[in-house]
Order: structure tokens, then C-alpha cells, then sequence
């Protein structure tokens, strides 16, 4: 169980996001502002804050930047609203670890902290090697399971902490951007989804019958024979990862636009939002069936 500092001004989101918060296990603390979420974190330190982005006296950019300033490895993920996309892409450059469209609630908000808290805990095991791992190189052939990410990039986690000096959030920053580029490479990629909202969008949600559609899919011809490549470098300059797949599909979308209302609220297009905003720099390669994402570690020590 996670103690997580909700802050929401809308008392019907706030009941909504406690409610699906609290049936995952975790215990709520609710705040109606920014401001007093600061002076919570203060009084006792959470282990992941969950914000909106307007609300008065601290919005939820300035609660991120204070909270980023003062305790680097303390998780927050924001919340967005439509017409709250531009507050989003400012609040994830100041350093949140992730956002949740307030209409994809029910299927993102317990996903997402899943991830963020998994790889904060896996972070702080490995936190005490900080440096001592010299120069790793590995790789990864996944098949088409989703199931398959996690473990992976929790593996990438502890690899991290051990041979970067990246900062808590930071790492789980780079692991949000890695777990949307496997997920759609994987999905978009090999597996060729096109109906969004009967296969991918519910399969978050812990509907099992979402991921026994994707296992059928990923045993029939031609998708069986169609893999994900995972390759990472540490150097004491930067850290890559190379990732492929063999299907068609592409790892991107242009339709809706990046940054639109829509856009947010389609994974494929979120996971783009993460990527190109947690890395310092995309290559795509191949027509869009590879990527290299690279994480530079200077000024991040």
C-alpha cells in the first residue's frame, strides 16, 4: 500500500479519483489546492502525488516545480483536463513523471500509478550502486506480449540506478517514455491495432478479455513471426535505447495533431507526448519502424 496525496479543487473528480485510488489498495490524502498539497508534503512526505493542473493559490505546474526543487525523488503525476494540454506539456518540463486525461480515468489513473510507484521502488533498491555499474550494454527480443514490458523495464531500472546518476524521478521518467515506446511498438507496430477504443483502450483497465484478444492476435500468422528489439547503452555521456519492430505499423501517429485535445486522450499519441518530452532526443529510423531514444546524463547528477 502507497500513501498518495491527491490535489483536486473538483470534489466530484476528487471522490472519483480517491474512490479508484483506494479499490487498488492505497491510502488518500485529499487537499482542494496546491498550496496546501505543499504544506502536506511538507508535514509528511507521500510516496507519489497525483495533482491537478488549475486550481487556486498553487496550480499544479507550481506545486510539480517546488516539489521537483525540493525532493527530486518524490513522483507526481498530473492530471489534465481538456483545454488543460499546453499547463500539461509545461508541468511534464518541469518534471512530473507522467499525466492522466481526466476522461481516461477509469482506464489510466491506477495503470499509470501502478508503473510510476513499481519503478520507484525498484529505483530505490538499487539506488545505494548509484555509479558503480560501468558502461552496460544489453538487449532484449520481446514477443508480442504486453505482460512482457514490465519486467523489462524494471530490469532497465535497476540498470539506472546502478550506472547513472539520474535522479529518482528522472529514472522513472525515462521508464514512463521506454514502457510507451515497447507498448507501441508492440501494439502499433507488429500487432497492427487500429480500433483503439475496443482492444487498447480497456486493456489498462485490467479487463482480461482485452489482453486474450491480443494473445490471439500475436499467435496467428503473420504477427507471430514479428518481435520487439530492446537495445540500451550507458556510456558516461548518455544513455540509448534502440528500439525495433518487424510488423508495418508505425510507432506514431500525426492524426489528431500532437499537443490537440484529442491527441491526449489516444495512447498511441499520449506515449508520444511522454517520449519527446522525457528525452533529449528521438531518431526515428527505418519508416518510423525504429526509434532511439537517448537520455543525456549531463547536468542531471
Amino acid at each position: 500500500m502507497a500513501t498518495i496525496l491527491l490535489a483536486e479543487d473538483s470534489s466530484t473528480h476528487t471522490a472519483l479519483m480517491r474512490s479508484l485510488l483506494e479499490q487498488d489498495g492505497h491510502r488518500v490524502d485529499c487537499v482542494v489546492d496546491g498550496q496546501l498539497a505543499w504544506e502536506g508534503v511538507q508535514a509528511s512526505r507521500p510516496d507519489l502525488i497525483v495533482t491537478d493542473l488549475r486550481m487556486p493559490d498553487l496550480n499544479g505546474c507550481e506545486l510539480v516545480k517546488k516539489v521537483v526543487e525540493s525532493d527530486p525523488d518524490l513522483p507526481c503525476i498530473v492530471v489534465t483536463a481538456r483545454g488543460s494540454e499546453g499547463l500539461a506539456v509545461d508541468a511534464l518540463a518541469m518534471g512530473a513523471a507522467n499525466f492522466v486525461p481526466k476522461n481516461s480515468l477509469h482506464k489510466l489513473l491506477n495503470h499509470v500509478v501502478r508503473q510510476t510507484l513499481a519503478m520507484s521502488e525498484v529505483s530505490a533498491i538499487f539506488q545505494q550502486f548509484s555509479g558503480h555499474l560501468e558502461s552496460p550494454e544489453f538487449s532484449f527480443e520481446l514477443p508480442n506480449e504486453v505482460a512482457a514490458i514490465e519486467p523489462t523495464v524494471l530490469y532497465v531500472m535497476q540498470t539506472l540506478a546502478a550506472a547513472t546518476c539520474l535522479s529518482m524521478v528522472e529514472r522513472i521518467r525515462v521508464g514512463a517514455a521506454l514502457s510507451s515506446a515497447l507498448f507501441n511498438a508492440m501494439c502499433y507496430g507488429n500487432l497492427e491495432i487500429k480500433d483503439e477504443d475496443t482492444v487498447v483502450s480497456r486493456m489498462f483497465s485490467g479487463d482480461q478479455s482485452e489482453h486474450d484478444e491480443l494473445r490471439e492476435r500475436a499467435v496467428q500468422k503473420p504477427y507471430c513471426d514479428r518481435k520487439v528489439v530492446l537495445k540500451v547503452s550507458v556510456s558516461k555521456v548518455d544513455t540509448r535505447f534502440f528500439i525495433s519492430h518487424d510488423g508495418p505499423g508505425r510507432m506514431t501517429r500525426l492524426t489528431p495533431a500532437p499537443g490537440t485535445s484529442e491527441s491526449f486522450e489516444i495512447e498511441q499519441c499520449r506515449g508520444f507526448v511522454l517520449m519527446t518530452s522525457f528525452m533529449d532526443d528521438i531518431i526515428f529510423q527505418s519508416g518510423n519502424s525504429s526509434v532511439v531514444l537517448v537520455k543525456s546524463e549531463a547536468g542531471l547528477a
